[in-house]
Order: C-alpha cells, then structure tokens, then sequence
C-alpha cells in the first residue's frame, strides 16, 4: 500500500499541520511508502532524511500571506499549478494500492488536487479538522454577530448572510469557493472515507455527509506536554489559556473575570485580542506562540486549562494534553471538548459566553481539595481509556477498508 498525504502547509503552523505532519513521519517509520505533498514552505527540519517518506513541495504562498492578491483570490478558488503537479505525480501511482489522505487544500493547494485525484480514479479519505467540507467559512459561526451560526450551508439564506469576519465581499468569495468544492471537485459526494476527530463534530457534520457507514470517528493522536508526569494542581496558582487571541476564542471573557476576581492567568498564544486583554487585566501575561519545550514551564506551574471558545471547535486537543498531565479543564458547554469531560469530576462545564457561569467555575476551582479531585481524576481519566490499538493501526485498517470496499 502506498499513501499520499496532502497538507497545505510543509511546516506546523497549527493542530492540522501537526496531526499531517506527523502522521507522515509516522507512518514511513512503520516502513510504509509515503509521499507528502504540499504547497507552502520551508519544509520542516524533522521530515528530512527520513526512509520512505518523500516531501513535495510547490514553494507557493498560502491564500492569507500572498502578496498578489489577484493570485491569492485565483489559487484559492483553483489552483492549477497544484492540480498540474498533482497529476503529474499521480501517474506514478496505482489506484489499486494508492490511498490519499486529505488533511487540509483550503489555504494553499485548493479542491483541484482532489478533482483530479477523484477523476483519475483514486481513493480518498478527507480528515473532518474543521467544518470547511459544508461551511464556506469553514466554522459554521458568524463573525460578525459573534455568535454561532444555524442556518443551512451554502443555502440562500447562507449566500446572503454577512458572517465572515472580514467583508460580505469575502464571503461571496467563500461561497463561490465551496460551490466549485461541491459541483467541481466532487466534495464531499466523490470522496471514499471521512475521518472526524470527535462524536461532537462528526453530529454538526453528518447533515451534509451522505454516507454515514463511511465516517470514521479516531481523535487525533495526543501526548501529554510533559510526557507522563502527573503535575499536583493543587499546589498551583496560574490559570492558563492556550490559543489563538481572536473573538471566536473569546479569551477577553477570562481576562475580565480574572481581573475581578484577582487571580493569575497566563495566555499561551497571540492574535488580534492581545491589546484588548492588556487593557482589561493589566496582570495578564501574553507569552506568544510556545513550542512544547518552552510551554513546559508554564504547564508546571499551572492550576487549570480555562478554554472559552464561543464557536463548535472539532476536537480541543490542548484539553487532552494537559490532560494526561493531570491537569483539569474549565470548558463551555457548546464546544468539541466536552466529550474529553465529565463535568464535576474530571473537569468542569459553563454556559458558553456566559461571564457569571465561568466565574462560577473559577470560583470553585480556588479550593485546594477540590482541585486536586478534579486533577487526580482526569490524570486517571487519561490512564485508563489509553486505547490498546494505537492511532497509526487505526488509519492503516481505515486505508485498508476503504481499498478493499472500492475495489470489490
């Protein structure tokens, strides 16, 4: 079996980046044929020299950060140079033993990757790490109301709603986008398989899946920031914060309730917010982006994750990896990571965007005793549903299916 995995990016620039990434080098160490193709450099460090896996990349600019925006607004819609490429490296390939695995074509490599790859033949699996396979912004939230958004995906009454964070002329963009992901590149109606990363996501999305037995449920594969070791949370003071600073986060509503209730929290991350929860907590510290090694730290010194999302998110891995860390999480009540918590026990739940109800939770997280509960079981939460079929035998038995299915 050989298995082409196709990532935007070359590098880890976010959770997306990090599972393909990853998943790529893993896979070639079992002694698997991978080929990973992408479009926006540098290519990382780690997957260099590494024995069968080949890295392609199209040193293009992603949609966001090129210069030309006539070229950004052409490529992000189809990228011919990508589908080109594509197809002159698939011709090496056999469908008969070929998978390809979609982590993500929406900043850079577009959906004429997977027409062409639909076209010829070939078996696909597209990863569910967000709800771009139904939403033209990818989230199903209005930006502009700040709010999540109901209506129907790619419905009249989705066209004319003004919800991207930008302009309504960007969302038209988006819009026009999806319809060519839906009409022309056959998303989702052509692909093989889906592989969702949580129950909670995978209900958003199975409106707009029409093959239900070809949803795959695996999260994604996590490790603990510090390994194994258990941190005694108790002993702890610093609320903490890992993520992008922007609205759909929300971290201004923890900024506010830690300045009333004058405790410490740390922000791992950065974003348009920056200033704003400066201005609101003047005792807030903002680090910026933290590789694992220089979050360690922090990590130690932390009493609890404080996640304040007001949109679905897919799966909230930083829940899970502080997690195992013994670390509990404050989580809100609309959000993916809610399956990682049983609330009053190994973490706890709030009514999302609602500033009383999370000061609430903060308040009850004070107390020592109770906090080291909390922490003492979802150290164990962790220990004892570690699944004895580890992530990289999981997707190979899911590549093995979907080839086997189609071949039939």
């Amino acid at each position: 079996m050989k298995i082409i995995i196709l990532s935007d990016f070359a590098f880890i620039n976010g959770g997306n980046a990090q599972v393909a990434l990853n998943t790529a080098v893993d896979l070639a160490q079992k002694g698997y044929n991978i080929t990973l193709f992408t479009a926006v450099g540098p290519i990382a460090d780690f997957l260099k020299n590494i024995s069968n896996l080949r890295v392609i990349c199209l040193n293009q600019y992603d949609i966001l950060s090129d210069p030309n925006r006539v070229r950004a607004i052409i490529n992000g819609l189809w990228n011919f140079k990508a589908r080109r490429e594509f197809k002159i490296l698939l011709k090496n390939f056999d469908i008969k033993d070929t998978i390809i695995h979609i982590h993500s074509c929406s900043k850079a490599l577009s959906s004429s990757c997977i027409q062409i790859a639909n076209k010829m033949g070939f078996k696909t699996i597209y990863h569910l790490h967000d709800y771009g396979i139904a939403c033209p912004n990818m989230g199903f939230y209005n930006y502009k109301k700040d709010c999540i958004c109901k209506k129907k995906a790619m419905s009249i009454q989705c066209l004319i709603s003004n919800c991207d964070s930008r302009n309504y002329f960007h969302k038209v963009w988006r819009y026009i986008r999806q319809f060519i992901q839906m009409k022309i590149a056959k998303m989702p109606s052509e692909i093989s398989a889906f592989i969702a990363v949580s129950n909670f996501s995978m209900n958003i999305l199975n409106p707009y899946l029409k093959n239900k037995k070809n949803v795959y449920i695996i999260e994604n594969k996590i490790n603990g920031i510090l390994d194994d070791k258990k941190i005694d949370v108790s002993k702890n003071k610093n609320i903490i914060f890992i993520g992008r600073l922007s609205p759909e986060k929300n971290p201004v509503i923890l900024a506010k309730i830690t300045k009333m209730i004058d405790v410490p929290v740390i922000f791992i991350g950065s974003g348009q917010c920056e200033r704003e929860i400066q201005d609101i907590n003047k005792k807030a510290v903002i680090t910026g982006w933290l590789n694992k090694t220089e979050m360690r730290e922090y990590i130690e010194q932390a009493r609890v994750l404080v996640l304040t999302s007001s949109w679905y998110e897919t799966q909230g891995m930083v829940v899970a990896e502080v997690g195992k860390n013994g670390i509990p999480s404050i989580v809100p009540s609309n959000n993916a990571a809610t399956d990682f918590v049983i609330d009053e026990y190994n973490g706890l739940i709030f009514k999302n965007k609602d500033i009383n109800s999370l000061k609430y939770m903060i308040n009850k997280i004070l107390d020592d005793n109770f906090v080291k509960y909390l922490g003492n079981n979802v150290f164990n939460y962790y220990k004892q549903n570690e699944n004895n079929v580890d992530y990289i035998k999981k997707l190979i038995t899911i590549y093995e299916i979907v080839l086997k299915k189609d071949n039939i």
